[in-house]
């Protein structure tokens, strides 16, 4: 337990860091949406998977090394017969601190530590006494963001691509069997909160951006791909996202 409240304490300390590190500076804001297809799969409340449709909205602030996230998230589901639903909503925030690695005119490389605060709920129209699952987690990412500038007609297009990976941190998670009223309201609590690390946590986060200016502001198109996953207290989950990503600067 102790190592675990200092995992937390260091994700915290790292975020309240990097928050003041970004200053004053004017950020580079951005309005993102996506939509594109999930496949989620909770042994806590089915051992199948349900596939469905997901749609996404964040707002992002770029600072010249920080940047700051907020993802909001909601899919609906389907079992493979077609007669059950899934509803799995999230919110989480990031905040990421890069250092440059390689920058050239067209080209620029940086990558850091980043943390990632997750909270969201997995709901199954079918199960009775435990119809839904608590997702929350705290855990430090490495991360790592690549451009190249290309000028087409006289107007500047950027690609860009970013990648992240989850190395350590805490999460939630029952037992396999426990229910939240034995958690919660008996206080038979097991172990729930959890040492998450690589490799109990092997997920991967990556979006490819192509940017270009439009009227009096700057567009962006592109893809964005997520597998999340995890094997806590024997149970086991995963996550994944192929999304049509589309926004602009505000």
């Amino acid at each position: 337990m102790s190592r675990q409240i200092f995992i937390i304490l260091a994700v915290l300390m790292a975020l309240t860091s990097n928050a003041q590190n970004s200053g004053s500076a004017t950020p580079t804001r951005r309005l993102m949406f996506s939509v594109g297809s999930a496949d989620v799969m909770d042994t806590y409340l089915s051992p199948y998977s349900y596939n469905g449709t997901r749609l996404g909205l964040s707002v992002e602030n770029h600072f010249p090394h920080t940047v700051h996230r907020v993802d909001i998230h909601g899919s609906k589901m389907e079992n493979m017969a077609g007669n059950v639903d899934e509803y799995d909503v999230a919110v989480s925030y990031m905040i990421a601190h890069h250092f440059d690695l390689f920058h050239t005119e067209c080209f620029h490389l940086k990558a850091g530590p980043m943390g990632r605060l997750y909270t969201g709920c997995i709901y199954n129209e079918r199960n009775g006494n435990n119809p839904a699952q608590a997702k929350m987690s705290a855990l430090c990412h490495a991360s790592t963001i690549a451009s190249y500038n290309l000028n087409i007609k006289g107007r500047r297009v950027q690609l860009e691509y970013s990648l992240s990976v989850p190395i350590v941190g805490v999460a939630y998670s029952p037992q396999f069997g426990q229910s939240y009223y034995e958690e919660f309201v008996l206080g038979n609590s097991d172990h729930n909160c959890v040492f998450a690390h690589l490799f109990n946590t092997p997920s991967i986060r990556h979006r490819l951006l192509l940017e270009f200016p439009l009227m009096h502001t700057h567009a962006f198109v592109g893809y964005e791909g997520v597998a999340d996953q995890t094997k806590y207290n024997k149970l086991r989950y995963h996550s994944y996202s192929h999304s049509f990503t589309f926004g602009f600067r505000l």
